[in-house]
């Protein structure tokens, strides 16, 4: 038998069970190779009974104890500019472990900028797009660096290549997690003692360093921008990336920006510096961006964000989850964030992983927002808000709105 799939091949995936999630099995009919390699396969395939489609990612080896199951198939992060990755299967009988990825359509950043471009009638619209996919581009960033306040995720390989971006923006996300650093994980330093990172995109000073940083991110992440603004790779040809990996000074020196606006190119630069210069936390870049935009009028809207007008008044409710009632509030901490299982949490932003459904305010309305494709909706009133005996599902669990006042 074969290790390989075949373009219509059926195959059911049956999620890897962990202590802290379910069991999740899909019946797959596999439509469409998208790469094959000695060592790995990438496919498209289609849920057989929802027609819903899927990226496949297959790992191959002979030594079942050299491949790293808990990495990027523990990426489980509930964000709209990062990739949903669903889990992992060990299949040891062809040894082979097969990963399961959302399916987005669009190409990434740099088959964008070299094929259909970015998306505007002229350079002042272009511009404009490229602001947007830089702040979700940050946001993304922000969202796996902030679930854990130490030891955090780092995805180490940031580049053009592992963006995927519609040509107007409005689709955004980072994907790849192939060599993530997760948080309390030993494999980073223990296993993958090897260089890592894309050379003319990585920080020379981890190129042969085996700790994890958000410094390395950072920088990666400002070479991403300089791509997205000009169109051209910071270190291009053999030459140039090999100079930028001594990590001498040309390595943390922004070049050239023509038609970019100064203080949009000291964010970049900042971005590159030296790690004694360099921006430490990517909130601070999202503020100066911000900042940035606002001096130019230029507003940006991020509706995934749930960003809205803080309130002074409270909105007290209450719901229950199985037989567990919650009494939350809501005032200036929007997010009421309920996260698989029993245990309920609150957080301003909710960057917390896992969860099943948000409850948040808008105005003097109380809104829902579901966050995990097995939760949905049973009776809901007014999908504008949320209404006093509202219910949800999630795995047989009823969760339902009680009161609101």
């Amino acid at each position: 038998m074969s290790r390989y799939f075949e373009e219509g091949d059926s195959f059911l995936w049956i999620k890897d069970r962990d202590y802290q999630s379910d069991s999740l099995k899909i019946s797959l009919r596999m439509i469409r190779q998208v790469y094959r390699k000695a060592s790995k396969q990438g496919l498209i395939a289609q849920d057989q009974y929802s027609g819903k489609k899927y990226f496949v990612k297959v790992i191959f080896c002979e030594e079942m104890d050299t491949i790293y199951v808990e990495k990027e198939s523990k990426v489980q992060l509930h964000s709209p500019f990062i990739i949903r990755i669903y889990g992992g299967m060990l299949d040891e009988k062809l040894k082979r472990f097969i990963t399961l990825v959302e399916y987005i359509p669009e190409c990434d950043l740099s088959d964008l900028m070299y094929q259909k471009g970015i998306a505007g009638e002229n350079w002042n619209q272009k511009i404009r797009t490229c602001h947007k996919i830089a702040m979700k581009f940050l946001h993304g960033i922000d969202y796996y660096m902030s679930v854990f306040e130490t030891d955090p995720i780092i995805h180490r390989d940031l580049k053009p290549e592992n963006l995927m971006v519609s040509p107007d923006g409005e689709v955004v996300k980072i994907v790849d997690f192939d060599w993530v650093h997760l948080h309390d994980s030993s494999q980073t330093l223990l296993n993958r003692r090897e260089q890592r990172g894309t050379p003319g995109y990585v920080d020379p000073r981890y190129w042969n360093s085996y700790v994890p940083s958000k410094a390395m991110d950072i920088y990666s992440a400002g070479l991403v921008l300089f791509f997205l603004y000009t169109g051209t790779h910071h270190f291009h040809e053999n030459e140039e990336i090999q100079r930028q990996l001594v990590g001498d000074s040309y390595a943390y020196t922004l070049k050239n920006m023509p038609g970019i606006d100064a203080d949009l190119r000291r964010i970049i630069a900042r971005m590159i510096a030296p790690e004694e210069d360099r921006y430490e936390d990517i909130r601070q870049v999202i503020q100066d961006m911000e900042t940035y935009l606002k001096g130019q009028g230029i507003r940006i809207p991020l509706p995934e964000l749930l960003e809205g007008e803080e309130e002074e008044d409270v909105i007290r409710f209450s719901y229950q989850v199985g037989d567990v009632v919650y009494r939350p509030y809501v005032k200036k901490c929007r997010f009421v964030p309920i996260e698989i299982g029993i245990r309920q949490e609150r957080s301003l932003n909710g960057r917390i992983s896992a969860h099943i459904l948000s409850f948040y305010r808008m105005g003097d309305r109380m809104k829902a927002l579901v966050l995990h494709e097995d939760c949905h909706p049973v009776t809901v009133s007014n999908p504008d808000q949320v209404s006093q005996g509202d219910t949800y599902s999630y795995a047989g669990t009823q969760i339902k709105v009680l009161q609101i006042r």
